[in-house]
């Protein structure tokens, strides 16, 4: 719904059904706990444009308090375990720095996200938590089976974090959580079919998952969308400026995305 109501590209009478059917569901946001739902409520409040600041605030200082009752300094989490779409909890505290300046909700969006990714990339290579046993405090992170969401979560998560504070990590990063989707990944198998269009259901411990859901092909198309979209925003801030007053790290970011891109052949236009 937030999407839909934040694109002006969309008509407006479906625009407009969309603020109807917000408005209606806001009262039963607020009985909601659980810290994805929150967080994906923050993120479509935040891209909607809808004036809704204090409960964005509301729902943020619920994930920050659940951070709070279930971090320590050897585990910087929001919950006793990580299962699945994690980053959109760090997301979302993200999204509400952007709604409403709030330093802390940056700080604990950077830690959370810093700690998923220092157990989710190894090696140059995006791990995400297998959904085969999830990862347990004080136990061990299961390796499979990986989902093609937790990789278009972790690049969506990636991109808005480098936008919001310009950190090249986030970036290279966002780039590597794609590639897992093209071959980069403990297989060295691709999950995306460029022959029928479809994305396969995981990454498994022998091999990848044969059937091709429609939420696994979602993800990739998000994933993809997200990454180009800011390949094209790189492109054009090399345009803006002449060569010698562009950083070179932005050049070599901007050209490792469009190798990512060329990697996987798939034309969004057909």
């Amino acid at each position: 719904l937030g999407v839909l109501i934040g694109n002006t590209k969309i008509p407006e009478h479906l625009r407009e059904k969309a603020r109807f059917v917000l408005n209606k569901s806001l009262d039963i946001c607020d009985q909601i706990t659980s810290p994805r739902a929150v967080s994906f409520i923050i993120i479509g409040l935040a891209l909607s444009g809808v004036k809704e600041v204090d409960r964005i605030r509301k729902y943020a200082d619920h994930l920050i308090s659940l951070y709070n009752d279930s971090s320590s300094e050897e585990w910087q989490w929001f919950e006793s375990s990580l299962s699945y779409s994690n980053s959109k909890i760090s997301e979302a505290l993200f999204y509400a720095y952007y709604v409403t300046n709030n330093s802390k909700y940056l700080e604990i969006a950077e830690k959370t996200l810093e700690f998923l990714c220092s157990v989710t990339f190894e090696n140059k290579m995006f791990s995400p938590i297998g959904q085969n046993g999830w990862y347990i405090k004080n136990g061990h992170k299961a390796y499979y089976d990986q989902q093609p969401v937790d990789a278009a979560s972790m690049i969506q998560t990636l991109i808005l974090a480098y936008k919001l504070t310009k950190k090249d990590d986030y970036l290279k990063n966002s780039v590597i959580a794609f590639q897992w989707f093209i071959g980069n990944n403990s297989l060295n198998q691709v999950v995306y079919d460029e022959f029928t269009g479809g994305c396969h259901d995981g990454v498994g411990e022998f091999s990848v998952n044969l059937n091709k859901g429609a939420e696994s092909t979602v993800s990739y198309l998000i994933g993809r969308l997200t990454i180009e979209e800011e390949n094209d925003r790189q492109l054009q801030m090399l345009g803006e400026k002449t060569i010698k007053n562009v950083p070179s790290s932005t050049m070599s970011l901007s050209f490792n995305i469009k190798e990512a891109l060329i990697s996987s052949s798939f034309a969004l236009k057909k």
